[in-house]
């Protein structure tokens, strides 16, 4: 691995654990109230950042994944390097 694509998977990896802790979970958690006989129960808490940013962030990074993709597939696929096997053909230049 060269040092580029060690310093990427830092990048992704930080990436990955801040996304995690943005976003929402269950918390499942109950409270009984004294004096009540009913459960009151909060599933969800809000998001740390709204949901315009959660979609400009996603669109950000389909951008840069397909341009990544694109780069790949263009050097490894479209634009491979020519290898010539062929010779030219003999003449009677005599």
């Amino acid at each position: 691995m060269s040092i580029s694509t060690k310093s990427f998977f830092v990048y992704l990896a930080v990436a990955l654990v801040i996304l995690s802790v943005l976003t929402p979970d269950v918390e499942c958690r109950r409270n009984v109230l004294r004096g009540r006989k009913t459960v009151t129960r909060r599933y969800l808490r809000p998001m740390a950042i709204p949901a315009w940013a959660v979609i400009v962030l996603v669109g950000l990074g389909q951008l840069i994944v397909g341009a990544l993709l694109y780069v790949l597939m263009k050097k490894l696929i479209v634009d491979p390097p020519v290898q010539g096997n062929y010779s030219m053909a003999a003449t009677d230049d005599v």
